[in-house]
């Protein structure tokens, strides 16, 4: 999930070579994983929660394909994105689960046995994982999707080839209600929604370099939120009755998952864009690089707030992203202030 633009100015050669990220795209993942905390704490399913799943998931995998590349037909390579790319994530959604689960035991009084499982569930990962967890889903999709794309841009050549195979995965994907009901049992790791992050990643990584041309275009800007707005009019006035809920496999139309998430993303990105030249563009940044953090952290939040009697939907979306990267500041401030103290021993 990282992103780079151009490489800052040097002033040698043998200078490391510093590359600057993009504000915009930190930016909308910000948008993005406020959304996220918002359409897990809102307790009403009308049009405003369903509009909103329509794009936040969608956004954070198209996203995730503007910055990979075809990798070089050596194991090497192979064995270089896997433990560059793949592994740190997975990584760290292992040690988040271990963490909330371990946080679950001590707030929830479980039983060794029941924590035990928890961590049987948090390796099949999927629709398995539920309450604290219930979020962790996205980790395991955006990895095999990642993988997934990555293989389909290296190893096959035409790009006609490409969209043929990410139609078809996506056409597949969207064909059944769910894996529970199609083979018996949930698929490990939610493998199934793949077939529609896939298509969603492919899309993100073919149209990031014209994105970055037209990003800044007000006239497209205000052609795609018309559009938005229209979807989002239809389903408030009962013209359309549509919902993309990636998570439990719930689509209502394939043509429809396939292309207005995507010009909902496309209004955020230019909204992203918009926000990246105010004064908040720092601050959003910042935010945008936290938004794993909060995606493992923010249901745990809530459950532990709605043990204290705080149920207001409102609070709940604050703290569950308050609480988090206030944890990010302590840690960071912690180790610095132990580098601090190190260094003046030394």
């Amino acid at each position: 999930m990282n992103q780079t633009e151009a490489p800052a100015q040097i002033n040698s050669a043998a200078a490391p070579v510093k590359k600057a990220r993009i504000a915009w795209v930190d930016i909308a993942k910000a948008i993005g994983i406020l959304a996220v905390v918002l359409g897990h704490a809102y307790p009403h399913k009308d049009t405003l929660y369903e509009v909103t799943y329509w794009w936040h998931m969608p956004l954070f995998f198209f996203i995730g394909g503007f910055f990979l590349k075809p990798l070089p037909h050596t194991w090497q390579a192979v064995r270089r994105f896997f433990q560059r790319k793949v592994w740190p994530l997975y990584r760290d959604y292992l040690v988040a689960g271990a963490i909330i689960i371990t946080i679950n035991y001590f707030t929830e009084h479980r039983t060794v046995a029941y924590s035990l499982d928890y961590f049987r569930r948090l390796l099949y990962g999927g629709t398995v994982l539920n309450g604290y967890t219930s979020a962790f889903w996205f980790v395991t999709v955006y990895l095999l999707a990642q993988i997934g794309v990555v293989a389909l841009i290296s190893y096959v050549k035409p790009q006609w080839l490409q969209w043929l195979v990410v139609i078809a995965l996506f056409i597949m994907g969207t064909s059944y209600d769910n894996a529970q009901q199609l083979f018996g049992f949930p698929l490990s790791g939610n493998a199934d929604v793949t077939l529609m992050a896939m298509f969603y990643m492919y899309v993100g990584y073919r149209l990031f370099p014209l994105l970055r041309r037209i990003v800044a275009s007000p006239v497209w800007l205000g052609a795609s939120l018309l559009g938005a707005a229209g979807f989002a009019w239809a389903q408030y006035a009962d013209k359309i009755d549509q919902v993309v809920y990636m998570k439990s496999h719930n689509v209502t139309d394939g043509l429809f998952a396939a292309t207005v998430p995507i010009l909902f993303v496309l209004v955020v990105i230019g909204i992203a864009y918009q926000l990246g030249e105010t004064n908040l563009s720092h601050q959003l940044q910042w935010l945008g690089k936290q938004s794993m953090i909060i995606m493992f952290s923010h249901k745990a939040v809530f459950y532990i707030l709605e043990k204290m009697s705080i149920t207001n939907w409102a609070i709940l979306a604050l703290f569950g992203v308050m609480i988090p990267i206030t944890g990010v500041i302590l840690y960071r401030l912690s180790r610095r202030m132990l580098q601090s103290s190190l260094n003046l021993t030394v």
